[in-house]
């Protein structure tokens, strides 16, 4: 249906009625109003953090249909499921043309599209969607076929699907590499450009792709055939692309394809939020727009809806620490609300005691829902984890295993799967011996070498063999594969249940956990038997491309939120707690000798700060346990450029902590002595009992009462009188 509708605009006019806008501009600022009345021509929206930024993208694109713009000529890109669902969701409410306007993810996007142009590459429109687990299965199996070196030493075939990644956001080519390319250098582990050749071939005689591969086969394709980019062009003549701080480089190319025609490319964005350099983003693709398009309007979103004054303050004044940023400045007609708390804690424990102490007095102004507790790094979840069990306060982890990623959900998915595509070798591999039925690796290898050597599939294969339990598998894929045509996309998880006994194997392999996953499988069946409701021409390709789309975007419901700040991004909370606000923390360790990288962290701190709406608690440990380590921290940076009129310090920040020492200045240690009683703010008291020079700097043996003998830089003492 798509195909034949897209190319013309389907059955609607080429002109659409002219309406009036007052109502839709109800309640939108001067500023807001600018954006949204934008017509033709490029223009860059710097939306500061809650701004009110998908309202705006949402408005222009009812306006734009109200003006006389056909709604198939509206194209309006995001980053996540989420987020697409909500701008679709937001238009719907104003427009009753809402389902006629593609708003998607990018990769959903290029996925629709190569259903209809794949076969200029090779591939069939039926085309598998790999996951990571499945790219996984797939790079073991080929990292087998090298010396044992690669697969025993160097081949964690992550860091080869990690390569991989990378060289598809730049759209390099395997046939276009060569061992000594010096673009390559670094980039591929040893045999990588080879592995990366059979990766890509391996995925092509299976009529599949991984999630690099929807993105830069089209690139690919808008590059070498001019039709399909001029059709495509024609067909989406007004252009917007959300969160464009995040584009990388085949993303940035897609869309400056897309858009070359006509120049009505309009990109909403936030630099100071740009938190993804590790998956390829290029924030100067926000901050340089108007270097590609120098005829750009420029509208900056500055007025924050979102947060308390005091909190908008914090925030504004580390950000403005950034020396690599458009010029803006956030600021908001809220009250200026609770002052931002700034917790000195002894360790992690009594952080995570802390912050539970609060969460407790605070119960009564805020719900669990209400609440989340940022941190860094995942690991520091732990302690948060143990003290919150500790007290039966309920917590999610948001972000954790998400539902598709679960063992049991990918067998039944691969069973469908396969039974639609019978080229999909991955899934073919998962469940051939799922649940168990004596096919064993000896019987895999043959079949594997039989569609080798006839270059067929692996269930062709499996369909050649004489083997009386490969035959009964085979049976039980064609039982399927005609129940696709004849029964309700409803009952089929059901059926591949009942065909292969599948509770049975799960009772047998997984007694203890077997209520849980017959939950999660019959979560499935409901899951495609709502869509085959909610959905006018449903399908199973369409639904399992869903499924493979679908990130780890869960909702937090029904307790406290506990997640790294990365995944808080795009969210907001009423009550917000920031955990391990120290150096090699936050900023980490990482970023400590890289200007660009720094300043990356004091944007991951600004958005953490930002997702909260009314109070904002941070939180600094004097010490910390690493492995069977533990080290003296000092607190973050980030705490030194907030001010103080914004802040209710219950420890010591700004220039209290220079002076304690804390924030790095170090006391002149020759002013301590053996013998001196010393107080240290973790160990307590202690006394001096030795002091020499270690790498150019003074360090002290201490004899603590309680900790026995530590050996500690003087900046971290205090002598008692």
């Amino acid at each position: 249906m798509w195909q034949e509708s897209w190319a013309d605009g389907g059955n609607q006019p080429e002109v659409g009625p002219k309406m009036d806008t007052e109502d839709i501009l109800q309640g939108l600022s001067e500023v807001q109003q600018q954006a949204v009345l934008h017509r033709e021509g490029p223009m860059v929206i710097f939306a500061g953090a809650g701004s009110g930024k998908t309202r705006i993208i949402t408005t222009r694109l009812v306006y734009l249909m109200r003006h006389g713009v056909p709604p198939r000529r509206l194209l309006a890109v995001t980053f996540t499921n989420k987020a697409a669902r909500e701008m679709r969701e937001r238009v719907q409410e104003m427009s009753a043309e809402a389902e006629y306007v593609q708003m998607s993810t990018f990769h959903a996007l290029c996925a629709r599209w190569l259903r209809s142009y794949g076969d200029r590459l090779g591939y069939g429109s039926d085309f598998a969607i790999l996951d990571s687990a499945d790219c996984l299965k797939l790079m073991k199996d080929i990292l087998k076929g090298f010396p044992e070196t690669v697969s025993r030493e160097l081949g964690r075939p992550q860091s080869y699907l990690a390569a991989i990644e990378k060289a598809k956001r730049r759209l390099w080519l395997p046939n276009q590499l060569s061992a000594d390319t010096a673009a390559t250098e670094g980039l591929f582990p040893p045999y990588g450009i080879e592995i990366y050749k059979q990766y890509q071939q391996s995925m092509a005689s299976a009529n599949a792709m991984d999630f690099g591969d929807l993105i830069a086969n089209m690139v690919l394709l808008l590059r070498t055939d001019m039709q399909v980019k001029q059709e495509l062009q024609s067909r989406y003549r007004y252009i917007m692309v959300d969160e464009y701080q995040d584009t990388n480089q085949v993303q940035f190319e897609l869309i400056q394809h897309l858009a070359e025609a006509h120049h009505n490319l309009v990109v909403v964005g936030d630099d100071d939020q740009s938190i993804y350099s590790w998956r390829g983003a290029v924030p100067e693709n926000i901050i340089r727009f108007d270097q590609h398009y120098p005829e750009a309007k420029q509208v900056r979103l500055e007025h924050n809806y979102r947060c308390s004054g005091n909190i908008i303050a914090a925030a504004r004044a580390v950000i403005q620490k950034n020396k690599h940023r458009a010029d803006k400045k956030i600021w908001t007609t809220n009250a200026a609300g609770d002052p931002v708390d700034v917790v000195c804690c002894v360790d992690g424990r009594d952080e995570a005691d802390q912050i539970v102490g609060m969460v407790r007095e605070e119960k009564q102004r805020y719900t669990y829902p209400q609440v989340a507790i940022f941190y860094r790094t995942n690991a520091q979840s732990r302690v948060l984890e143990e003290v919150f069990k500790r007290y039966r306060i309920p917590y999610r982890i948001y972000g954790g295993m998400r539902f598709y990623d679960r063992a049991e959900i990918k067998d039944i998915l691969a069973y469908l799967r396969l039974a639609l595509n019978e080229r999909d070798n991955i899934a073919f591999q998962r469940i051939v011996n799922v649940p168990t039925r004596g096919i064993g690796n000896a019987a895999q290898a043959l079949i594997q070498e039989a569609a080798q050597r006839e270059q067929i599939s692996y269930l062709a294969a499996a369909r050649l063999s004489t083997h009386v339990k490969v035959q009964k598998f085979v049976m039980i894929v064609d039982q399927l594969k005609h129940a696709l045509v004849t029964e309700p996309l409803g009952d089929l998880v059901s059926l591949v249940m009942s065909c292969v006994d599948y509770q049975a194997y799960l009772k047998k392999k997984f007694p203890e956990q077997l209520e849980d996953k017959l939950d999660n499988v019959m979560e499935l069946g409901t899951a495609l038997e709502d869509y085959e409701n909610l959905t006018a021409q449903p399908s199973l390709r369409d639904w399992l491309e869903e499924a493979a789309l679908a990130g780890s975007e869960n909702e937090a419901e029904g307790g406290i939120s506990l997640m790294t700040m990365h995944l808080a991004k795009g969210l907001e909370f009423d009550r917000v707690y920031v955990a391990g606000v120290e150096e090699t923390l936050l900023p980490h360790q990482n970023s400590m000798g890289d200007l660009a990288e720094l300043e990356e962290e004091r944007r991951l701190f600004y958005v953490g700060m930002t997702r909260a709406k009314q109070k904002l608690s941070l939180f600094y440990a004097q010490q910390r346990n690493f492995y069977t380590e533990q080290r003296v921290m000092k607190p973050s940076r980030f705490l030194r450029e907030i001010p103080q009129s914004v802040v209710r310090d219950s420890g010591m920040i700004g220039s209290e902590v220079e002076s304690s020492g804390f924030g790095g200045s170090s006391s002149p240690c020759l002013s301590f002595a053996v013998g001196d009683r010393v107080s240290h703010p973790a160990f307590g008291s202690g006394r001096v009992v030795k002091i020499e020079q270690e790498r150019n700097k003074t360090k002290l043996f201490i004899d603590f009462a309680d900790f026995g003998l530590r050996k500690l830089d003087g900046r971290y003492l205090k002598k008692n009188s």
